[in-house]
C-alpha cells in the first residue's frame, strides 16, 4: 500500500498491482542490486543497493553475516529484538513482531535461526496461529499473525505447513482507519524463489539471464 497528503490535505492510499521483485545482496550487506517491475522501480535494469558508507547490518537490516551472529535459542533471541527495538515502531510487541518478518522477508536465512525466530514469535503477546493463510500467488499455508493496536491492520507471515519454509506475507485491515475500510488486502507477497548465486545479477539455473544495468 502507498499513501501519500492528498492536495486537498486528506490521507490517499492505494494498493499496487502484484509485480514481480528481484533483489541481490552479498553475504556482509555491502553490495546488492534490485529489479524491480512496480511503480516506485528504477527502470527496467535496476537499481543499485550498494552500501555507499560505513552502515552496519542490523535487526532492521540484516546481512547474512549478521545473521550468523544471532542467538538461536527463542528466549534469548526475543530478549535481543525487545531490547535493541525499544521505542520503535507502534509499541514493543509490534515491533518485536515487525522485526522478526524483517530477518525473514529477503534474506536467506540459517536453519536454525528459522526456527528461532518462528519460536520466538510464538512468545509474542497478540500473536496467534492462523490454521490456512494464502501468500500472493495462491498458495496455502499456516502463518502468524498480529493485529498492530494502532492502525488495526493485521499482518501475517506465511509458512509451508510441512516444511515451514516462509511462503511470504499478507496484510489486512481489521477496522476502519486513516480512510482504510476494514477488510482492504494492504499487501500481499510471495517469495517464490530464493538461491545461492556467484554474482550479482545472476540467476539461479532455469531462470533465465536478468537484464543489462540501465
Amino acid at each position: 500500500m502507498v499513501s501519500w497528503d492528498g492536495a486537498d490535505g486528506k490521507n490517499e492510499s492505494y494498493v499496487e498491482k502484484l509485480h514481480p521483485r528481484e533483489v541481490w545482496m552479498s553475504p556482509d550487506g555491502d553490495k546488492g542490486w534490485l529489479i524491480e517491475a512496480g511503480e516506485r522501480a528504477g527502470g527496467e535494469g535496476g537499481i543499485t543497493l550498494d552500501d555507499p558508507g560505513d552502515l552496519e547490518s542490523s535487526l532492521n537490516g540484516p546481512s547474512y553475516d549478521y545473521l550468523r551472529t544471532l542467538p538461536t535459542d527463542p528466549g534469548l533471541l526475543l530478549k535481543k529484538i525487545y531490547d535493541e527495538t525499544g521505542g520503535m515502531g507502534s509499541g514493543p510487541d509490534q515491533q518485536a513482531f515487525s522485526t522478526i518478518g524483517d530477518l525473514l522477508r529477503e534474506q536467506v536465512v540459517p536453519p536454525k535461526l528459522a526456527a528461532g525466530l518462528y519460536r520466538a514469535a510464538a512468545r509474542i503477546p497478540g500473536v496467534v496461529l492462523v490454521d490456512d493463510s494464502v501468500d500472493a500467488v495462491g498458495r496455502h499455508g499456516v502463518a502468524i499473525a498480529r493485529t498492530d493496536e494502532v492502525d488495526g491492520a493485521r499482518t501475517e507471515w506465511i509458512f509451508d505447513r510441512e516444511t515451514y519454509t516462509y511462503l511470504g506475507e499478507r496484510t489486512v485491515q481489521t477496522r476502519d482507519a486513516e480512510g482504510i475500510e476494514a477488510g482492504t488486502v494492504r499487501g500481499r507477497t510471495a517469495v517464490t524463489d530464493r538461491a545461492v548465486v556467484d554474482a550479482v545479477k545472476q540467476r539461479p539455473a532455469g531462470l533465465g539471464d536478468a537484464p543489462p544495468s540501465a
